[in-house]
Order: C-alpha cells, then structure tokens, then sequence
C-alpha cells in the first residue's frame, strides 16, 4: 500500500511499516464479528473514550496507573544484579591467585561472564526505563465516523532480543523508536473476539480479548501463484479461505474484559460507526484524566494520596492490607507515584496531520476531565 492511496484498506501517514503480521491460526478460538449484524448486547463504552469530537471520537489505550511499572522493574533489577556484579568484579580482580595458565583462563572467563552479566542487565534496565520517559502521552485510537476512516497511534516498540540486537548495531541504546500514525477503511476492517483459557495451579484463568485486524489486500493474488503442493498443504490445514493479516492489535485490557463487556464495547463501537449512535453512553463518563501533580500521582497507584477516602470506600481490602505492610507499602509507593508522575511530566503529544484532525470537528469534551484516582468500570 502506498501513502498516497486514499481507497486503499490502509495508509501509513507517518512510519516505513505496520507494527505486525500475523496468521489467523495463531489467533486460537476466535469469532469474527460482523458490522451487518445487529448485536444483541447493550452498547458501552467502558469509560475509554478520551475526547469527543464534532464528528469522531478518541479511544484511549493506557490506565495512569500502569507508567511507573516498568522503572519499578528496572529499579527491582538494578537492585538484584548490580551487587552480583561488583561481587564478582571484586572477586576476580583481587581474590583469586594466579598462579598458573587455568587458575588465569578462569579468570578471564569469570570476568567475561561478568561483564556480559552487566552489558545485558544494563540494556534491560535502559529499555525498561524507556518505556517510561520520554513516550507518547497516550496511544490512541480515532474513529472518524465522517469519512469512515479509523486512525490509529502507536509507538513501534521493539522486542527485547531486537533492541539488544539493534543496541549493539548502532552502539547506541538510546536510538530513536519510531511512532506510527496509520489510517484504516472503516469497512476494510475485521473485529475478532477470542477467549483463551489457561489452566493454572490456582485453577482455569480465562482471558477474553476483542482485537482488530486488517487483511492482506494482496491474499487473492498470492493464493493464485501458489504451487498445488502448497494449496493442498493449506486445504489440510483449513488455512485457504484465511488470509493472513497484516497488522492486528488489541482494544481494551483484556485482564479487565470478560465475554459480555467485549461484545458490548463492540456493540458500541458500532453503532457509532454505523447506526450513528451516540458518543458517549447515557450514564457513562470520559476516560481518567492523567494526573497534573505529585500528590495525584500517589493516588493513582496508591492510598497514600489524593482521594484516599475513595480507596478506602471502594477497594477496602486493598486498603487495610495497604495499612497492615506499611513498612514495605509505603516506601513502595512513593517510588511508584514518584516513577508515575516523571512519566507523565516527559510523555509528549504524538505527531499528527493537523489537516486531518481539522476535519473532525471542534472538541466537544472539555480538555481537564474530572480527575480519578484510578479508573473505575
């Protein structure tokens, strides 16, 4: 697809490539929902939408509480593994004799080890901490119901194994990660549903997730210059009326989402598109606003903040076992809030053509949203 072609089922406003490829099989169990039907489920929006336009809305993608996690991790690292490592540094440097060439091999592989032990742990900390600072405010998810078009905002985070890779490539760990603006066709895209059930120790966890995805526009073509050993591999499989897709991603958090709240978010997300229906749900608020200061960011990830009294009311066990480990809780959470607040105070708007964002409309929803500690369903 080019970016210049406005029919086709995508175009990359701004980025070389789509985020991921993937085989409907890897998917598992999934039912694909179709926009002719009429869903049988009542609408809701699930308290994601961020802001309302004359003519489209925005979907947020992150919960306030969860940046602080990864430096908390990273932090968690730096605490496990750099004492080990100056163990061994001092080890290998000022204990161990040398008296002949093994004791000296040994040596060498001990410090190599070592070091290798501190490069690795090193970037894991850095890319942990990158996922923090210096990142998009909010991914976001545009439903342009005007032009039927669907926008989508995200940062192309690399896999570990790349950023390691490409760390060392460029000898740089701090190297640009690109972020992606790509517009979808409404009609082009497919909503899947799909379920998965693990069984743990503790019992089955089940995880229901409602994605989207885009097909391979080339998949007709392809299928066509198969050779029929390979058609015949395909016909076993019950792969040949599957086409691949080409970018597909997750809406909601599914840890959060069970069988009933994904078909209503998608009953929703249609009617809007299709049926016209209404922003917002009667009785439904806007997604939570990040927080502006210190002091909420603590009661964002905590009781020791703003709206203490709301933790307490709402989510009393998690505040009396708050009260009853205070001497870890505590210091834990003002690093978190700390870690959270630094996250929103360097996050930046993500780069947008302003043309396109004109033709929506004035914003109908205030910009300074009612502030929650945390976001309630």
């Amino acid at each position: 697809m080019t970016k210049t072609d406005f029919n086709a089922p995508y175009r990359l406003l701004k980025g070389d490539k789509l985020p991921i490829k993937l085989h409907p099989s890897c998917i598992g169990i999934a039912t694909y929902l179709s926009k002719e039907t009429t869903p049988r489920y009542k609408g809701s929006s699930l308290n994601e939408v961020k802001t309302i336009y004359s003519s489209a809305i925005e979907l947020s993608d992150i919960h306030q509480c969860e940046r602080g996690m990864p430096s908390m991790f990273a932090l968690f690292v730096f605490c496990m593994c750099f004492p080990f490592s100056l163990f061994t540094f001092y080890f290998g440097f000022f204990q161990i004799q040398v008296v002949d060439f093994l004791s000296f091999l040994s040596n060498i592989i001990l410090l190599s080890f070592c070091l290798s032990f501190f490069i690795i742990t090193s970037l894991l900390e850095i890319l942990m901490l990158r996922f923090d600072f210096f990142t998009l405010k909010s991914g976001s998810l545009i439903l342009d119901r005007k032009n039927k078009k669907v926008y989508r905002i995200v940062r192309d985070y690399p896999e570990m194994l790349d950023y390691f890779k490409n760390s060392f490539k460029k000898c740089n760990p701090f190297y640009t990660w690109p972020t992606l603006v790509i517009e979808y066709n409404w009609d082009a895209l497919v909503f899947v549903f799909a379920s998965k059930t693990v069984v743990l120790r503790g019992g089955p966890l089940t995880t229901n997730t409602l994605a989207i995805g885009i097909e391979d526009p080339d998949f007709a073509q392809k299928q066509a210059e198969k050779s029929d050993h390979n058609k015949a591999w395909d016909r076993m499989l019950k792969h040949e009326d599957k086409p691949d897709f080409v970018d597909f991603f997750v809406i909601g958090n599914p840890l959060e989402m069970d069988e009933y709240s994904a078909h209503a978010f998608w009953t929703y997300l249609r009617a809007y598109m299709e049926e016209n229906g209404p922003a917002l749900p009667a009785g439904e608020s806007l997604a939570e606003a990040p927080p502006s200061t210190w002091w909420q960011s603590m009661g964002v990830v905590s009781p020791l903040g703003a709206r203490a009294n709301e933790w307490a009311r709402d989510r009393p066990i998690l505040f009396i076992l708050f009260l009853l480990t205070f001497p870890v809780s505590v210091p834990l959470s003002i690093l978190w809030g700390s870690f959270n607040w630094l996250s929103h105070k360097t996050a930046f708007e993500a780069p947008f053509p302003p043309e396109i964002r004109a033709g929506w409309g004035k914003a109908l929803s205030p910009q300074e949203k009612t502030w929650r500690p945390y976001r309630q369903r």
